[in-house]
């Protein structure tokens, strides 16, 4: 089975799980919150070129024959 990742870029509109793509070229998992001003950072990195929520990938499946 092929898993294709939607990478999106800006910034995401909701609180979540996400796996991101940095400007240094490193992928990694972080979380976003939604802060008192309304703006959704990054948790973990300043420098996120793209991103897609977790919940976005669909899980592994076994083929049936």
């Amino acid at each position: 089975m092929e898993s294709v990742i939607k990478w999106q870029t800006g910034v995401p509109k909701e609180t979540g799980e996400y796996l991101v793509t940095t400007l240094d070229g490193i992928v990694d998992y972080d979380v976003v919150y939604i802060n008192s001003k309304g703006n959704m950072p990054f948790g973990n990195f300043d420098n996120v070129l793209a991103w897609c929520k977790l919940s976005d990938i669909e899980p592994y499946k076994k083929a049936t024959k």
